[in-house]
């Protein structure tokens, strides 16, 4: 089949010398590998949270004791340290953020104000802006407790502690304990850069095409009794036999040398990452018809690869982004990668994420129809 032999042909060229197994394919690997060595030892650290709480009444115990069993936070409890040495431990690096329950806390409350802690820290993040808005929930909730408390004497502190004591008790709920979500999709960043890295690596593999075209090899290629649909084939599958070695390699390093794993085995991730290798090769087909050599093929993909990996949520949640962002990554295939390594880390099987396999294949399937219509040899560069 000459699809094969043109296959053959560009995987020769990518990897079949020791300097080209190195530079294409280990060199990458390694590096990619020890990025996410040194990713999954930082997502594995807790955020440290320094409370004082100087409150002599009952509800800043209260409070204290709801932050600390938050499970995402490393809570240090510094009941002897004021509020400049509390403050000083953030600006010293020693803690990411501290909470200060000043001693009029609980007077406060049964007054029927609603003072809230100061939480310091050294600038708003993702992680201490959920900790900034737990605060404020507690201290709504205690606030509305002592409020249901108050006679014609004040707050009955003995109701107080059993209306606390009563909400602090395990209760009885629902949960959909076959499908949790949310935990790559809000910390994206070691699988958006394992996206990133495939869509590089596979325009260096198209990159071997446009140099064929430049070469005017493609064009002897089309003189030659082939149809242009077997020297499209040809090279898709060349693409795809590179960038799945690739893949091997790298999830090879990852899982069984460095010991990452986002929750989900290694032949699941592989066959989401084999999607999606579909789709990246088929968008960088499409780019490639469209450009005249292989320099404005580089410089468009740094035009493509990384807005599109920002948009699509690889380096930070997609939920803090604006709606029409959130709409306009419904049209990048490293959203619907991201979600689908997401559902199968939450407990989800293959049947869950049929729907992203599917839009990653309609993808490839819609770029690499139109690859294989402009990525003609007519549109080479003129030496």
């Amino acid at each position: 089949m000459p699809s094969l032999h043109i296959a053959a042909h560009l995987l020769r060229r990518t990897m079949g010398s020791r300097r080209g197994l190195i530079m294409n394919v280990m060199i990458p690997a390694i590096i990619l590998s020890i990025m996410a060595g040194l990713f999954a030892s930082l997502e594995g650290d807790k955020a440290i949270i320094a409370v004082s709480n100087k409150d002599a009444g009952l509800l800043g115990g209260y409070l204290t004791s709801s932050v600390d069993q938050e499970s995402i936070y490393e809570i240090h409890l510094e009941p002897k340290l004021t509020e400049q040495e509390l403050k000083d431990l953030v600006v010293n690096g020693k803690a990411d953020a501290a909470i200060y329950i000043p001693t009029d806390y609980s007077a406060k409350l049964l007054e029927g104000g609603q003072p809230e802690p100061i939480l310091y820290r050294m600038n708003e993040q993702l992680w201490n802006a959920s900790l900034a808005a737990l605060l404020v929930t507690e201290a709504s909730k205690l606030s509305s407790s002592a409020s249901l408390v108050q006679g014609d004497g004040g707050a009955d502190l003995t109701k107080l502690t059993a209306l606390l004591e009563a909400q602090e008790a395990p209760k009885a709920g629902v949960e959909n304990v076959s499908m949790k979500l949310g935990k790559i999709v809000s910390n994206p960043m070691m699988i958006g850069l394992i996206l990133m890295f495939v869509m590089l690596l596979v325009s260096q593999s198209i990159g071997f095409v446009m140099e064929d075209r430049e070469q005017r090899t493609m064009a002897r290629m089309f003189t030659a009794p082939l149809r242009a649909f077997d020297i499209a084939f040809g090279n898709f599958m060349g693409s795809m036999l590179v960038g799945t070695i690739q893949l091997v390699v790298v999830l090879s390093l990852l899982y069984f040398v460095f010991g990452y794993s986002p929750g989900i085995s290694f032949g699941a991730m592989l066959l989401v990452l084999e999607f999606f290798l579909l789709a990246a090769v088929g968008l960088a087909s499409a780019v490639a018809g469209l450009v005249r050599n292989s320099t404005q093929l580089s410089q468009i993909n740094n035009l493509i690869i990384t807005p599109t990996c920002m948009v699509s949520g690889c380096f930070f949640p997609l939920s803090i982004l604006p709606d029409f962002m959130q709409k306009l990554a419904n049209f990048t295939p490293q959203k619907w990668a991201i979600q689908a390594v997401d559902r199968l880390g939450g407990g989800g099987s293959i049947s869950d994420i049929s729907l992203q396999l599917l839009i990653l294949l309609l993808f490839a399937a819609v770029m690499i129809a139109f690859g294989s219509a402009v990525l003609r040899p007519n549109r080479a560069s003129k030496s």
